[in-house]
């Protein structure tokens, strides 16, 4: 799935850990490693927020479509 792949590498390249993002989250690590593995099983609300931590556009995170934030408020 393209989602997970794109989730995993936005967090990556952004040098942040999944305990900082389930931090964030207010979730266990482990809960957002299921979100990780399978980004269906967010909320809007966490899909929102995971985002806002990784400065991505939900579009480039949930459907591996490359664009930033600032680049998809600036369309």
């Amino acid at each position: 799935m393209r989602g997970n792949e794109s989730l995993l590498e936005a967090r990556k390249s952004a040098g942040i850990t999944q305990q900082e993002i389930a931090d964030e989250l207010g979730i266990t690590r482990q809960t957002y490693m299921k979100i990780e593995e399978n980004p269906s099983v967010a909320t809007v609300l966490q899909a929102k927020r995971i985002c806002s931590i990784l400065s991505r556009s939900y579009e480039s995170i949930f459907f591996g479509r490359n664009a930033s934030l600032t680049s998809a408020q600036n369309h």
